[in-house]
């Protein structure tokens, strides 16, 4: 059974492997999960939904994994930011969500966004925000999928890359 669930010791082992699956995978954007070798991630995980012992600049957020019960696997992960910043509205949005290597294009992007909104709603978010690159059509359609409506693209810079940011939008 697929089920989305607050990180847990339970996954853990596998949301390593998930992690450094990606180490040797070529990204401009670096590994889309947290580094589970950088102290606790579980208690990193908790400080960030109650918006404690936060990195200057950073907001609170939600983070939900997205699991396989009967194969103990960890699929994904997606992450609900209670507040957007100007860096947030130019780039990243109320929401992220990153899926394991070797999983992708099986609906689980679409899967966790449809199960994440009414979180997102019941934190106050009426008018919700997410981006993705513009060359990364498989995010664009999972939000799309959802409801979600292309607003603009805007230029950025992200590590030291010029790109193009796609902001999609949806009334929650």
């Amino acid at each position: 059974m697929l089920r989305l669930i607050e990180p847990c010791e339970s996954y853990l082992a596998s949301y390593v492997e998930a992690f450094d699956a990606y180490e040797d995978f070529p990204r401009r954007a670096g590994n889309p999960f947290c580094d589970p070798r950088s102290g606790d991630l579980l208690t990193r995980f908790d400080d960030f939904r109650h918006a404690r012992n936060l990195p200057d600049g950073w907001v609170g957020s939600s983070t939900w994994w997205l699991v396989d019960d009967e194969q103990q696997r960890f699929l994904g992960q997606i992450d609900v930011r209670h507040e957007l910043t100007e860096s947030l509205l130019r780039y990243g949005g109320h929401i992220g969500y990153a899926i394991r290597l070797g999983e992708w294009n099986k609906g689980y992007g679409t899967l966790m966004l449809s199960q994440t909104l009414p979180y997102a709603k019941a934190l106050g978010i009426t008018r919700c925000l997410i981006t993705c690159d513009d060359d990364n059509p498989g995010s664009a359609r999972v939000m799309e999928k959802n409801g979600f409506v292309l607003g603009d693209k805007v230029p950025n810079v992200i590590d030291g890359h010029a790109i193009i940011t796609r902001r999609y939008w949806k009334e929650l």
